[in-house]
């Protein structure tokens, strides 16, 4: 797990690195289908918060929630923070990423392995993995070729 907590770090870094080489102007243009990079931070951080709620609970003893409609959870994710300004949506970007992190190193390893949902195959890890790809395969790329299409106009 450590490995998979050290690869999650590298790519936050590296994408909060390409965040401060965005032009300020165009973080509020829609750039990536009907959001803009504030919403995709809203968006990712909505699964951050959740990941860690769902950690919560698995110690607590609690089934959490299921995320349900995906669609559904990633707009509710973005139109919570949709008001708020860039500085803001950035610093809980930021915060709850880092607790996302302080989360997964405190995870006892009985904890590791163990199913969320009955008959779904989700565990820390496997949550962990996901939000690596979420994150280095999905998000990163894409807002690495918005940068560069935008540095060069």
């Amino acid at each position: 797990m450590d490995k998979l907590l050290s690869q999650f770090k590298e790519i936050r870094e590296e994408f909060v690195e390409i965040l401060d080489r965005f032009p300020a102007p165009s973080r509020s243009v829609v750039l990536f289908g009907d959001w803009n990079l504030k919403d995709v931070l809203a968006h990712l951080t909505g699964w951050d918060r959740y990941f860690i709620d769902i950690l919560d609970a698995l110690q607590a003893g609690e089934e959490p929630p299921y995320w349900g409609n995906m669609t559904k959870f990633n707009e509710a994710s973005v139109q919570k923070r949709r008001e708020s300004s860039w500085e803001v949506v950035f610093d809980d970007f930021v915060a709850t990423g880092e607790a996302f992190i302080h989360c997964y190193n405190q995870i006892p390893a009985e904890y590791r392995e163990v199913r969320f949902w009955k008959g779904r195959s989700y565990t820390p890890i496997r949550m962990l993995e996901i939000n690596i790809h979420h994150y280095g395969k999905s998000h990163l790329p894409q807002v690495k070729r918005k940068l560069v299409r935008l540095e060069k106009e």
